[in-house]
């Protein structure tokens, strides 16, 4: 992870490139003053430059099996055939004409010498692990030593000399280096250093040209980030930047923070656009403001909401959790000016999860905490809730990316199951019904899906493509009416009304599209969600509440967003032939829908004995197993009794 991080940061290749550069130039400035001093001292160096060289080479040798990150070097070499050419060349820079030999050597398990490398010519040498025999006392006085070893070797012509260099890892001789030369003349050492000095001067140029390119590169990559990565209005990361860099953040660092800006729509709608983007631009202001510059990550991740990505140790989240409760508070003391006099106070809602690390991936650790920022706001807003691992279990439920996958390849789908006019036993609407095709052909019902994706957008592109498929059905065939089920979130998400307003530039379509919402105290409340539903009303959709009677069940507010249709809930018709309650609860909703003129509809009409019961009542529609199944419109058996 960290090698992928330092890839993706050219200022340290940049630096890293420039220090070896300065270090080559240093090489070669020694280079350059041992050539001037060669002449005065011929015979008095001649041993030690050869000394000298190998030395260097040794280093230069053990900073290259270095790169191999405290690989044992022996089997880093044995296994690595390019390490070996590479070194192969690093050696084959000692020979001339007096250096005859230059090869790398170890000791096995029972103290025989093999060849790692050898920089002899073709015919001569060395294969890969061959035994070399010794007879000198020193080959193995360097283990005990850890220092070079010089043995002379007496001959007609020439002093031969044979040099021993250890290498060393951890303390321990590794490798050998052993270099074999003659003296003669000083020319062929001369030469020597001219060969070195003319390499040295080659790689030099060559990574100077290449920090120019860098440089370069890095400056259109500043440029390219500011305008890819960074927000244009608030100054922070977007969206791009996170799609790029989630697989590159370590979750085990942060806690993961979703905050959303509270009743952001009012704000927009009464002040106009322009206060509400100087309004995001202040909120970004003060989060960047109560943040730490270089440990924690601030994103817009869209519209009015962020992602607060707060550094944090393992195992203690109090600093973390205190960067999000300063945000939090100072963004509900601050005055947001909406010109120069006048100002309104903002309060946002955050989602936290504290343990991102225990999550697979970014997105399974971001969905917890949208998890999180959706409780905060069914709570009432203006709060920071934590996301509880106990609070909710998603078992055996698709994940994120399966069911984005089966958007993507279109195999989210709809079955319908009818809504029957109790008086004339005929079909009057369609339910539709989201249901995922697996690859392998199974049915996977909502039970399996909405868990996973509840408070998060997904949910909301999963709305969008119900509706789509729903207005599609609509256009094939006049004669049918469908209502879809949506959520609170989606009457104030701006998206799904712009798609809505679209489809009633139809008013076939608008007709015959109802809108189920379940009952909720958000809905019922929340002055954005009446309005919405109210314009809906006008683009003539009709509304129905579902599951009425299952929570909020506040009558007077059916009549203030001026509800068409009430669906009793299905869990009170389950039991209205064994429970008075039941009935009479049943009984009083529909005496009241009556006199409201609302129409009543009831689930779970599963038996001839539940469906007299209700039809004693007056119900104008039932839906039901008793009437139908749901199954797609291509292969539907309605049957009616």
């Amino acid at each position: 992870m960290k090698d992928k991080i330092f890839i993706r940061n050219p200022l340290r290749i940049i630096f890293l490139t420039a220090f070896i550069s300065f270090l080559l130039l240093l090489l070669l400035y020694g280079v350059t003053q041992l050539e001037n001093k060669v002449e005065k001292k011929m015979i008095k160096i001649s041993i030690f430059d050869v000394i000298s060289i190998a030395k260097n080479n040794a280093i230069s040798i053990k900073e290259i099996l270095d790169e191999g990150k405290n690989r044992d070097y022996i089997s880093y070499l044995e296994e690595d055939y390019t390490l070996q050419k590479r070194i192969e060349r690093h050696l084959k820079i000692l020979l001339t004409k007096n250096i005859k030999y230059s090869y790398i050597l170890y000791r096995d398990k029972k103290g025989i010498f093999r060849f790692l490398v050898d920089a002899s010519k073709p015919k001569e040498k060395a294969a890969l692990n061959q035994k070399f025999d010794v007879e000198s006392e020193k080959w193995f006085n360097i283990y005990k030593t850890k220092k070079p070893q010089l043995i002379t070797h007496k001959l007609l012509h020439e002093l031969s000399i044979t040099y021993l260099v250890p290498i060393i890892q951890n303390g321990e001789v590794k490798l050998i280096l052993a270099i074999d030369f003659s003296i003669n003349k000083i020319e062929d050492i001369e030469n020597m250093i001219t060969i070195i000095k003319n390499v040295i001067i080659g790689i030099v140029f060559i990574t100077f040209i290449f920090l120019i390119i860098l440089i370069i590169q890095t400056f259109k990559y500043s440029v390219m980030k500011k305008v890819v990565y960074i927000d244009k209005l608030t100054n922070v990361f977007n969206r791009n930047y996170l799609q790029e860099s989630e697989d590159f953040i370590n979750l085990n660092d942060y806690i993961l923070a979703t905050l959303d800006i509270d009743f952001f729509k009012r704000v927009n709608d009464t002040y106009g656009h322009d206060v509400g983007d100087k309004i995001l631009k202040d909120v970004a202001r003060i989060i960047l403001k109560s943040t730490r510059n270089k440990d924690d990550i601030v994103i817009r991740y869209g519209g009015e909401e962020f992602v607060i990505l707060t550094k944090t140790a393992r195992n203690d989240h109090s600093s973390a959790l205190n960067i999000i409760e300063r945000i939090y508070k100072n963004i509900k003391n601050n005055k947001f000016y909406i010109n120069n006099e006048n100002y309104i106070n903002i309060t946002v809602s955050i989602g936290v999860n504290l343990v991102p690390f225990k999550s697979k991936t970014f997105s399974e650790a971001f969905k917890l905490a949208d998890i999180a920022l959706y409780n905060a706001k069914n709570k009432g807003r203006n709060t920071i809730e934590i996301y509880d691992e106990n609070e909710e279990q998603i078992t055996n439920c698709l994940s994120i990316s399966e069911i984005n996958e089966a958007m993507d390849e279109n195999r989210v789908i709809c079955f319908y199951q009818g809504i029957v006019d109790t008086n004339t036993k005929k079909i009057s609407h369609y339910e539709a019904l989201l249901r995922i095709v697996d690859k392998d052909g199974t049915i996977i019902t909502p039970d399996k899906i909405l868990p996973a994706i509840r408070g998060t957008f997904i949910l909301r592109n999963i709305t969008k493509y119900v509706l789509d498929i729903c207005y599609k059905r609509l256009l094939e065939d006049e004669n049918i009416k469908i209502n879809v089920n949506l959520n609170p979130q989606d009457i104030i998400n701006d998206s799904i009304l712009s798609i809505l307003t679209t489809y009633a530039e139809d008013r076939s379509i608008s007709s015959r599209l109802g809108l189920e919402l379940v009952e909720n105290e958000d809905i019922m409340t929340c002055l954005d969600a009446k309005e919405n539903l109210s314009m809906l009303k006008d683009l003539g959709y009709k509304i129905f509440i579902d599951d009425f009677g299952s929570g909020y069940s506040n009558f007077i507010y059916l009549t203030e967003i001026k509800t068409d249709y009430i669906k009793i809930d299905g869990n009170i018709i389950k039991r209205i032939l064994e429970d008075d309650v039941s009935f009479l609860l049943v009984k009083s909703i529909v005496a009241f829908a009556k006199e409201a003129n609302i129409k009543v509809i009831v689930e779970y009409v599963s038996s001839k004995e539940i469906f007299d019961k209700i039809e004693s009542l007056g119900i104008e529609y039932s839906q039901g197993f008793y009437f139908s199944i749901p199954t797609p419109f291509e292969t539907k058996d309605l049957v009616v009794r």
